[in-house]
């Protein structure tokens, strides 16, 4: 057999794989994805605080032929005080429920929320803070849907218990993939 011959198959049964991978992926019900932005103190937890970011990782889990998905979360938050060096760490795994806005277009609107647990950790001077306590989420956002990657923008209001009292606005740019 011709070499030249077997160079174009082999890369056309290759080129098959990759598309039929792609498409595979693009099929699947769950996808996974990052975000960052900027997560802003509210509420009494804003007093002397400044504005702070995040960054995160989610699955993304459709329900095919449904507006209804969930989505696991967890992200790492860093909020600093005003007119020192303290930092407040908050490392937060959540569970929520999404709803999506049937729109027919690229732009589709959805809400989340849900519950998880929050671990905040705070050095002052020579003593460590640190406390784990349960919290839950609500807000929305925009998903800008195109063929295999998703972008979105969201923000969410997130309400912890215990004696910090944090109460954060994370605002996030993603994407699913």
């Amino acid at each position: 057999m011709n070499t030249a011959w077997q160079t174009r198959s082999l890369a056309i049964a290759l080129g098959v794989a990759v598309l039929a991978s792609a498409r595979g992926v693009a099929q699947s019900p769950a996808r996974f994805g990052l975000g960052a932005g900027v997560t802003a103190p509210v509420g009494g937890y804003r007093s002397g605080k400044n504005l702070g970011y995040h960054l995160g990782l989610l699955v993304d889990v459709r329900i095919p032929a449904s507006v209804l998905g969930f989505r696991v979360d967890g992200a790492f938050n860093e909020v600093g005080y005003s007119g020192n060096s303290t930092k407040e760490d908050i490392w937060l795994l959540n569970a929520n429920a999404v709803l999506r806005v049937p729109t027919g277009r690229t732009v589709v609107p959805y809400a989340i929320g849900g519950f998880g647990i929050y671990n905040s950790h705070r050095t002052l001077f020579l003593s460590n803070n640190a406390s784990t306590d349960p919290g839950f989420n609500v807000g929305g956002g925009l998903r800008f849907e195109r063929h295999d990657v998703t972008s979105f923008v969201e923000a969410r209001y997130h309400k912890v218990s215990g004696e910090r009292g944090i109460r954060i606005v994370p605002i996030t740019f993603g994407i699913l993939f």
